[in-house]
């Protein structure tokens, strides 16, 4: 009876609970653990609940934001609308400024190109900064390989011009290749004179500077042996420098083909100019 008693009592006093505390104070002391238990249970579950949603709510929105710690009083850092575009990439104002700049530059070096020169008897192709000029003569292959990298320097400044002229330069190599295959090589370089001195005597503009010769099919060797033209016999460089003139290879020669280095080399530096704007831009 006094279990049934206790069942009884702790029964009508969870109806009452909320309205009146003084029915709380009046109950037996086991209906009071009982209730006590239950009340501290239901708090529990309910608090545990709530932390549990508020962390997985918290955690959710940190995991998008890996610099942020909301729960540790961290402040939720917003990205900045005016640094990024419709590709989603960074751009620092730096990046603003250097393509504006670049768009300037890629107008102002067009504006200024110039046309490549044709070279009679010559075929051109080009592969970056790598021209190739080619000719047949007599059956004998000639071919004049340059590369227009670091090859400008800057002329002095003309009455026409208020700025000095970006001229290129570039050492190149002339091959002649006979039909069974030998070839000999000659590595020139240009001496940075005007053509002609004060009298009738016509000065070489361009030099050789080494030669070499090739047996068969193969290509160039280290075990290859190279002659220095500041070695060689002046007879011999004359009569080499001969051989040169006769296939087209002279001052004339010399002239268009730094016009064409020039131009290509200008060329390729608006496509690097161009290439680096939609690097930046990206």
């Amino acid at each position: 009876m006094a279990f049934s008693g206790s069942r009884l009592v702790a029964s009508a006093a969870a109806k009452l609970l909320g309205q009146s505390r003084q029915g709380f104070k009046a109950l037996t002391g086991v209906s009071r653990s009982l209730l006590t238990f239950s009340a501290a249970e239901g708090h529990s579950l309910r608090s545990a609940c709530f932390s549990r949603s508020f962390t997985r709510s918290m955690w959710v929105l940190c995991s998008k934001r890996p610099d942020t710690d909301l729960l540790n009083g961290g402040v939720v850092k917003l990205t900045d609308v005016n640094k990024t575009c419709s590709c989603c990439g960074l751009h620092t104002q730096g990046d603003k400024e250097l393509a504006n700049f670049l768009s300037k530059e890629i107008e102002s070096e067009k504006d200024n190109l110039q046309e490549a020169p044709k070279l009679k008897d010559f075929e051109i192709s080009t592969k970056g900064a790598e021209v190739t000029l080619t000719r047949n003569f007599d059956g004998e292959i000639v071919t004049i390989d340059f590369n227009v990298n670091l090859s400008v320097d800057d002329e002095s400044m003309d009455e026409e011009s208020e700025q000095p002229q970006m001229v290129s330069r570039p050492r190149f190599t002339v091959e002649l290749k006979k039909s069974g295959g030998s070839s000999l090589s000659l590595n020139c370089s240009f001496t940075g004179d005007e053509g002609t001195t004060g009298g009738e005597e016509e000065v070489d503009v361009f030099q050789i500077d080494e030669v070499t010769l090739h047996e068969g099919e193969g290509e160039w060797q280290e075990s290859s042996y190279i002659a220095g033209a500041d070695n060689m016999d002046g007879t011999l460089y004359d009569l080499l420098m001969t051989t040169l003139e006769e296939r087209g290879v002279d001052n004339d020669f010399a002239a268009k083909l730094v016009t064409l280095s020039t131009s290509h080399e200008h060329r390729q530096y608006i496509k690097f100019l161009e290439d680096l704007k939609s690097f930046v831009s990206k």
